[in-house]
C-alpha cells in the first residue's frame, strides 16, 4: 500500500489487492527471465464485474450539478443482479444492498424488488444477489425500470464512503488466457497493463525503454502531480474529471503530469484531430509524455528524457523527473520537501509493483514476471501449459523461461531441482515479489513455513474448488502445487494448477486435488 497517497489512492490500490490473484493470463513467448505480462486480444481484466448481464451503460458518472454518482444500466423489472467482486453483505435497507470488498471500498446496489441475500452473507463475483426493480433518481439518472450501482471508497479521514467514479473500474474478469502474446503493457503496441492507473503507467514506462527504478519515479512524480488521474485539474478533488475542451485555456495545470498551461499538451493534440475522449485517457497521454521525452512531438523534453535515463536508482529517476521535466516551484533547491514527498512515493511504486530494488537499467526492467505481484501469471509463465507431454527430468525438460529462473530466485542445486515441486512453488512466490522469504525447498518445511507466516491464511479442511481462489498454495507432507483457476492448455483440455513432481515431470499444467496418501493438503494463501 501507498501510505502517503490519501482516501482516493486507497481506492486505486484495494481493487489490487482483491483482485490480484485473479488477474491470470497467458505469458506466451516470453525471454531471459519472463519478464513481461500477458498482452490479450480481448479487454484487460478489471477489479469489478459488471452487476448485470446488460452491459450497456444507459447514464454514466456525471460531475456536473446535479451529479449522478454512479452507472445506471437500462434492465427490465427481475433481471438478476450480481456482486461485481468477491464480499461481505453489509446492508439490505431499502431499495439498497451494499458489499464491502475491503476496510476501504464498498459497492452500492439500488431499486432491488427482491434480495437473496442477508447481512453478513459472503458472496463471490458474479452471485446473483437480488431481481432489479424500478424507480426514479430524477436528472441525470434514469427512471423506470433500471438498476443504479455506485463503487464508494472510504474517504473524509475515514469517516464516510464517498461515491467514486466506477466507469473504469467495471468489466470483464480476465482476458482469455489464449488470446495473447507477450508484452508489458503497450510497449508493443498491446492495451495498457495493470489493474489501476499507477500499475499501468508503470508498466508502460518499463516496457518503452526504461528500468523499473526509472519507471517508478516517473510515477512517484505523477502520483503527486495527478494522482495519474488523466482528467484531473490543477486542485481539483481526487476522483474530478474535467474535459480538455474545459481547460484548454486554463494557466494552470492538468492531466497526469499536470501540463501547465493546460493548453499545452491540450491544442497540440486537437490541432491532430483528437477529441476529449482520446484526450483525456491514460493512454494518449502516456504516448504523449513518451514522445517528450523521446525529444519528439509538439512539445519536446528530450533533455528531461536522458536525465531520468541516467538515473540508477529509484530516488535518482524521482529527482530527476521533478527537477527536469515537471520543474515545480522550488525544484532547483534539492533539499525541496517535495523531493522528499515524490522519492518515498517512487520506492513504494517500485515496491508495489516491480518487485523492489534492483534489476537492469535499461530495457524491460522487469516490468512484470519478475516483480509483478501475480501468483498465477508467474506460475504460468514459468510451467508447460500440456500434462504429460514433458515427463523428463532433466534440465532442458523444463520450459526454458523456468531454466532461467529458478537458479536466479531459488538457488537449488541438489538432487533434481528442476523437478522438484517444493523447489518451484518457492521460485514463483520469490520471482512474483509476493513472498521473497518463502521457504526454498522441501514440502514439509514449506507447510510449516505458511503456517507461521503472518502473509498467510491456511486452510487445512477444504474440500471443494468452489471455496478456492486463484493463487492458492496446496502444500502437505510430500507435495505442493497452485491453483491457478481455470484455463485452457495448448492440448485444448481445461486445466486449474501448475506443478512439479520430484524425479517424475518438471513444472506443468495439472489439475486440484484435496488429499495425497492419505494426508488432507493445507491451501494457503496470501492476505489481502
Amino acid at each position: 500500500m501507498l501510505p502517503i497517497l490519501g482516501g482516493v489512492f486507497l481506492f486505486l490500490l484495494l481493487p489490487l489487492l482483491i483482485v490480484i490473484a485473479m488477474m491470470a493470463g497467458s505469458l506466451a513467448a516470453l525471454g531471459g527471465d519472463g519478464q513481461c505480462v500477458p498482452i490479450a486480444g480481448g479487454e484487460v481484466g478489471k477489479p469489478f464485474g459488471y452487476p448485470t448481464k446488460e452491459h450497456g451503460i444507459e447514464q454514466g458518472w456525471d460531475n456536473g450539478n446535479p451529479k449522478h454518482t454512479g452507472l445506471d444500466y437500462k434492465v427490465a423489472a427481475g433481471t438478476a443482479v450480481l456482486a461485481a467482486a468477491d464480499g461481505r453483505v453489509v446492508s439490505v435497507d431499502g431499495d439498497w444492498v451494499k458489499i464491502q470488498h475491503d476496510e476501504g471500498v464498498q459497492t452500492w446496489y439500488e431499486f432491488l424488488q427482491s434480495k437473496k441475500v442477508h447481512v453478513g452473507d459472503k458472496v463471490k463475483r458474479g452471485d446473483e444477489i437480488g431481481k432489479s426493480g424500478s424507480g426514479d433518481e430524477g436528472k441525470p439518472g434514469i427512471s423506470g425500470d433500471h438498476l443504479h450501482f455506485e463503487l464508494r471508497a472510504l474517504m473524509n479521514g475515514g469517516n464516510q464512503f464517498d461515491p467514486i467514479d466506477p466507469t473504469d473500474q467495471v468489466g470483464d474478469a480476465a482476458p482469455d488466457p489464449n488470446s495473447g502474446g507477450c508484452g508489458c503493457g503497450n510497449g508493443s503496441g498491446g492495451p495498457l497493463i495493470g489493474t489501476n492507473n499507477q500499475q499501468k503507467a508503470f508498466n508502460f514506462f518499463a516496457s518503452n525503454g526504461y528500468s523499473k527504478e526509472q519507471a517508478a519515479g516517473i510515477v512517484g512524480n505523477m502520483i503527486h502531480e495527478s494522482g495519474v488521474e488523466p482528467a484531473r485539474k490543477q486542485g481539483s478533488p481526487p476522483g474530478s474529471v474535467t474535459h480538455p475542451s474545459d481547460v484548454v485555456g486554463y494557466s494552470g495545470g492538468w492531466g497526469i503530469v499536470q501540463w501547465t498551461p493546460a493548453g499545452k499538451m491540450i491544442t497540440p493534440s486537437m490541432e491532430q484531430g483528437a477529441d476529449d475522449n482520446k484526450i483525456e485517457s491514460l493512454e494518449f497521454q502516456l504516448s504523449f509524455l513518451k514522445q517528450q521525452l523521446d525529444g519528439e512531438g509538439p512539445v519536446p523534453e528530450g533533455d528531461a528524457g536522458q536525465q531520468v535515463k541516467k538515473a540508477k536508482t529509484v530516488e535518482d529517476a524521482a529527482v530527476a523527473f521533478g527537477r527536469y521535466f515537471e520543474r515545480f516551484l522550488g525544484s532547483d533547491n534539492l533539499s525541496n520537501a517535495r523531493y522528499s514527498q515524490r522519492k518515498t512515493a517512487a520506492k513504494e511504486v517500485l515496491q508495489t509493483f516491480g518487485g523492489g530494488a534492483g534489476g537492469s537499467t535499461g530495457g524491460a526492467g522487469g516490468c512484470a514476471g519478475a516483480g509483478n505481484g501475480d501468483i498465477v501469471a508467474t506460475a504460468r509463465s514459468l510451467a508447460w501449459d500440456t500434462l504429460g507431454q514433458h515427463p523428463g527430468v532433466a534440465k532442458g525438460d523444463a520450459k526454458p523461461e523456468y531454466q532461467n529462473a529458478m537458479p536466479k530466485y531459488n538457488g537449488a542445486t541438489t538432487y533434481t531441482p528442476y523437478t522438484d515441486c517444493g523447489v518451484f512453488v518457492a521460485t514463483v512466490m520469490v520471482m512474483s515479489g509476493v513472498d521473497k522469504e518463502y521457504f526454498r525447498r522441501g514440502t514439509p518445511s514449506q507447510r510449516d513455513y505458511v503456517r507461521g507466516s503472518p502473509k498467510y491464511q491456511v486452510f487445512d479442511n477444504l474440500n471443494s474448488v468452489s471455496e478456492l481462489q486463484p493463487g492458492d498454495i496446496f502444500v502437505n507432507n510430500s507435495h505442493t502445487f497452485i491453483y491457478t483457476g481455470n484455463y485452457k492448455g495448448g492440448d485444448g483440455r481445461t486445466y486449474n494448477s501448475v506443478s512439479a513432481s520430484l524425479g517424475s515431470r518438471v513444472p506443468q499444467a495439472s489439475n486440484a486435488y484435496f488429499v495425497l496418501n492419505g494426508d488432507h493438503f493445507s491451501v494457503a494463501r496470501i492476505k489481502k
